[in-house]
């Protein structure tokens, strides 16, 4: 797969936060060593089973979107281990859904939602685009392509209008949304400073030796946590794995006991997302409940040795 592809892939994993329901644990990692002393969380139990990731979000446990708003800035960096290539990506996003018009599968699942077009929506000074929003999801055999509305996006550093030139890492931004001339609703929306990580492998799975080493720059304020991920082989599908939260520092080991977790022969390759991000939770009268995130992501993708 060509670099160009699996950066375009890469970017649409990590776009949005969605709020999650109570995850899977598998186990404690040893206590005893500071580096090796967090929580692991499955978010995928049977990737054989997923009708729909949701993996263009962070919260990925909840696929579904369960607020009636979101609105997210998404500072993305994406690195590809084996060539020694780093690609650098922002946007900022709003989506309002129509909780009444849900979107079913064949069978019945609900998988999401259409969204609705009633204002205009600004970031800072800049005004976002209206673009089409899709989803894609499993249904039997099938993966389908459906369009369920639209979403407004505001590009940085990309040579499309409306863009900026730099993502506001560790800065305020000013959402405002004018409902077609009434009342605009306004909020400051504080974004992470930038996150940057290192990925050290040793040994192979052949072996059953493989070890990893993940260290990033340790800065105050927002939540950090990694998500490991793998992308299905022959597609650019991205199955969430696990989930690793709660460090005691800003490096981590992860074992070979928990990397033999992933089956790696379903998979052309392994991202690890290492993500610092600010979340919060708004209710309006016209907007409903709104989901707030601000996120810095450094993606690491992997061909395991």
């Amino acid at each position: 797969m060509k670099v160009k592809n699996l950066y375009i892939a890469l970017i649409f994993i990590f776009a949005v936060f969605f709020a999650c329901q109570d995850p899977l644990p598998i186990e404690l990692v040893n206590k005893e060593n500071p580096e090796e002393d967090y929580d692991v969380e499955v978010i995928t139990p049977k990737p054989n089973t997923v009708v729909f990731t949701g993996y263009d979000s962070t919260g990925i446990t909840s696929p579904i979107p369960v607020n009636s708003s979101v609105i997210s800035l998404s500072g993305i960096k994406n690195t590809f281990y084996n060539k020694n290539v780093t690609v650098n990506k922002g946007y900022a996003e709003a989506v309002f859904y129509d909780t009444d018009q849900p979107i079913k599968t064949s069978s019945g699942i609900i998988i999401g939602y259409k969204t609705l077009l009633f204002g205009r929506v600004r970031f800072d000074d800049d005004s976002a685009r209206v673009v089409p929003h899709r989803i894609f999801y499993r249904d039997g055999n099938v993966i389908k392509d459906t369009l369920v509305g639209v979403k407004h996006v505001l590009f940085y550093k990309k040579r499309i209008a409306p863009a900026r030139s730099n993502f506001p890492y560790g800065k305020s931004v000013r959402f405002h949304f004018d409902f077609f001339g009434q009342m605009p609703f306004l909020t400051t929306i504080k974004v992470p400073q930038e996150i940057s990580a290192k990925l050290k492998l040793t040994g192979t799975k052949k072996d059953k030796n493989l070890r990893a080493e993940l260290s990033w720059n340790k800065i105050d304020g927002g939540e950090v946590e990694v998500i490991i991920g793998g992308l299905l082989e022959g597609r650019r599908e991205i199955i969430p794995l696990l989930r690793l939260k709660s460090f005691k520092g800003n490096r981590i080991v992860i074992r070979n006991s928990l990397i033999q977790k992933i089956p790696f022969e379903k998979y052309d390759s392994v991202v690890f997302s290492v993500i610092r991000k600010f979340r919060a939770s708004v209710n309006t009268i016209r907007l409903g409940d709104i989901y707030i995130a601000s996120q810095s992501i450094h993606n690491i993708l992997i061909n395991i040795p």
